[in-house]
C-alpha cells in the first residue's frame, strides 16, 4: 500500500511541474500568438461525465463514488498562425461532483458549479478541410454554488456529509491540465469540430487541517467530455 501512494505521489508531483512548464512556455509565446494570423470566436454544446478519487493515506480506505452527467455551453476564441498553431481560451459554467448509491436504497448526490477557464495551446494536423486538432494546457476552477441531494439514515449522514465540499473549510479555486482532441472540418471561413477532453484537477477539493477517518485527504477531480463546436473567424 505504502509503495502504490509513493508511485501516486510521485504523479501527483510531474504534473504539477507540467503545469508549472506550461505556464512558462504560454507566457513566452503569448505575445508571438496574438500578432499573426486568424482570430475565432465560437460556442461549444457539451455533455460532461465527472466523478471524484476519493483515497485517505493516514486510515488506508478508498471511497467509491459514481459519475455525474451534465449538460453545458461554452465561450471558445481561438487564435491561429500560419503553421495551424495556436491559442484556444474557453469559458464555460462548469458541473462537477459524484454520485453515491447503496443496496437499502439509500444515496448521496454533490453537485459544484464552478466557472470554469482552460487556456489551451493547440494544433491542426492535415492540410485537406478535415483536419485532427489536438489540445493542451492548464485549467481554471472559480465556484458558484454546492448543491447536495440525498436520502441517508441518520447515523450515515455525518461521515458522508465530511467527505465532501464545505464552505467553511474548502476552497473556492481549482486548477489541473486539460488534453482534447478530435476531428475539426473547415466550412468556408468557419469550423465544425467534435471533440473528447478531460480535466484531471491537480487540487485536492477537501482541505485535510487535521487527520480523520472520514476525511479524505485526496480527493481529485477528474472529467470527461464530449463537444460540439462551432467557430466563426473573425479576422484572418
Amino acid at each position: 500500500m505504502f509503495r502504490v501512494m509513493k508511485i501516486y505521489s510521485y504523479f501527483q508531483l510531474n504534473l504539477k511541474f507540467s503545469f508549472l512548464l506550461f505556464l512558462i512556455l504560454f507566457y513566452f509565446q503569448t505575445n508571438n500568438l496574438y500578432s499573426q494570423n486568424s482570430f475565432s470566436l465560437g460556442i461549444k454544446s457539451n455533455y460532461s461525465s465527472s466523478n471524484i478519487n476519493f483515497y485517505n493515506n493516514f486510515f488506508p480506505s478508498n471511497l467509491k463514488t459514481n459519475t455525474l452527467e451534465s449538460y453545458g455551453l461554452s465561450f471558445v476564441s481561438e487564435i491561429q498562425n500560419e503553421n495551424n498553431i495556436g491559442l484556444r481560451i474557453e469559458f464555460s459554467k462548469a458541473t462537477k461532483g459524484w454520485n453515491q448509491e447503496f443496496l437499502d436504497g439509500q444515496f448521496y448526490k454533490s453537485k459544484i458549479t464552478y466557472i470554469n477557464f482552460p487556456i489551451l495551446m493547440n494544433a491542426y494536423l492535415g492540410k485537406s478541410k478535415t483536419k485532427i486538432l489536438f489540445s493542451l494546457g492548464p485549467f481554471f476552477d472559480f465556484l458558484l454554488n454546492h448543491t447536495k441531494e440525498f436520502n441517508l439514515l441518520l447515523e450515515n449522514q455525518e461521515s458522508i456529509f465530511n467527505a465532501d465540499y464545505s464552505s467553511t473549510r474548502d476552497n473556492k479555486f481549482g486548477y489541473g491540465l486539460m488534453v482534447s482532441g478530435g476531428i475539426s472540418l473547415d466550412i468556408n471561413r468557419n469550423k465544425i469540430q467534435l471533440l473528447s477532453s478531460f480535466q484531471y484537477n491537480l487540487d485536492n477539493l477537501i482541505d485535510v487541517v487535521e487527520k480523520s477517518v472520514d476525511l479524505p485527504d485526496i480527493s481529485n477531480f477528474n472529467t470527461f467530455t464530449i463537444s460540439l463546436v462551432y467557430l466563426f473567424k473573425i479576422k484572418n
